[in-house]
């Protein structure tokens, strides 16, 4: 009885050491696996990071020449803009101060005279309706004694007056020219306008990346900071894209001005 119960025992033993040989030798098995596949990941990720930073770095330094280079332009083309609105403010300006001047001296020279004219025209007038035959007599006699002047001073002035009018037309036309070459100029600005504003877009894009990035470089969590720098690298991408609209619509602004500018009276 008593060997019966000692071979059971022993029996007992060896069946719960061989089922602890076999967890072991699972467990073995299957952690290797898992340290191998947690490890080719993170590896992997660090090679992305490494590729992934000299394409940021790279974006970095463009954007930032890009953006440089833009504002240049922009500048030299407000500025030129300012100078060609100016100068066709001033066409003709000498020329046309000059008829008007002379326009205005002559309404002045022959005023009285023809407010003497009318006043004599009104007074026959009345006269008239009073049936003052003597009084229109004068009046008629006065004013036709003065018609020839009158006739004179007048066609002076609408000579002078139609001289300046037609000068007027004249800079119009000449200013139309300039202005018609400029008129592209305010549509490609409200475009460039709708492009700075997905820039700003992409920016915030790129900054809350960049938060998430640092966070996970903090935590080493390489595989997460691959992840955000990549999100960094594709936002600096589209402004990279965004600064090479802008620059060539600036460029197409500068182009019209210099247009304009040939097309300026010398």
């Amino acid at each position: 009885m008593i060997d019966l119960l000692q071979r059971r025992s022993t029996n007992n033993r060896y069946k719960i050491g061989l089922v602890v040989l076999i967890l072991s030798f699972l467990l073995l098995l299957v952690r290797p696996s898992f340290v191998e596949a947690s490890d080719t990941g993170w590896d992997g990720a660090l090679t992305t990071i490494d590729q992934l930073h000299d394409s940021f770095s790279a974006l970095e330094l463009t954007n930032k020449q890009n953006k440089q280079q833009i504002q240049v332009l922009r500048k030299q083309n407000n500025e030129k803009l300012k100078e060609i609105n100016i100068q066709v403010q001033l066409i003709d300006k000498v020329k046309l101060d000059k008829l008007k001047t002379e326009a205005d001296k002559s309404q002045k020279k022959y005023a009285p005279l023809l407010a003497e004219y009318t006043d004599l025209s009104k007074k026959t007038t009345e006269a008239r309706k009073r049936k003052d035959h003597k009084s229109v007599l004068l009046f008629e006699l006065k004013r036709n004694r003065m018609k020839a002047s009158v006739h004179a001073a007048r066609q002076e002035i609408m000579l002078k007056k139609d001289a300046l009018t037609a000068a007027q037309k004249q800079a119009t036309a000449k200013s139309k020219i300039v202005k018609d070459i400029l008129v592209p100029v305010q549509s490609i600005k409200k475009q460039i306008t709708a492009e700075n504003k997905k820039i700003t877009d992409f920016n915030k894009q790129r900054i809350a990346a960049d938060k998430r990035y640092k966070a996970a470089v903090k935590q080493g969590d390489a595989v997460e900071a691959a992840s955000e720098l990549r999100l960094i690298v594709g936002a600096l991408s589209q402004i990279h894209a965004s600064q090479n609209k802008i620059y060539e619509w600036e460029t197409m602004i500068r182009s019209a001005i210099y247009a304009a500018e040939a097309k300026l009276p010398k």
